[in-house]
């Protein structure tokens, strides 16, 4: 017996951490936060009081987004 999805399959958003998406800019994760206390860093999820993510197509529309100024 083979079981399918009863939706289709899913794909689901990829999701980084502060210190993989920290090295992917080439800051420190403290900017990070810094910009997420400031309101201007990229969108992001709080799944626990200490569990912070980011979605990946956040990331790339808040870039997108800062260097078309």
């Amino acid at each position: 017996m083979r079981l399918v999805p009863v939706n289709g399959p899913r794909k689901r958003p990829k999701m980084l951490t502060p210190g993989e998406l920290a090295a992917q800019l080439g800051v420190d994760v403290r900017d990070l936060k810094r910009l997420r206390d400031e309101g201007r860093g990229p969108a992001y999820i709080t799944l626990t009081p200490r569990t912070i993510r980011y979605l990946s197509s956040e990331v790339a529309d808040w870039l997108s987004d800062d260097t078309a100024d």
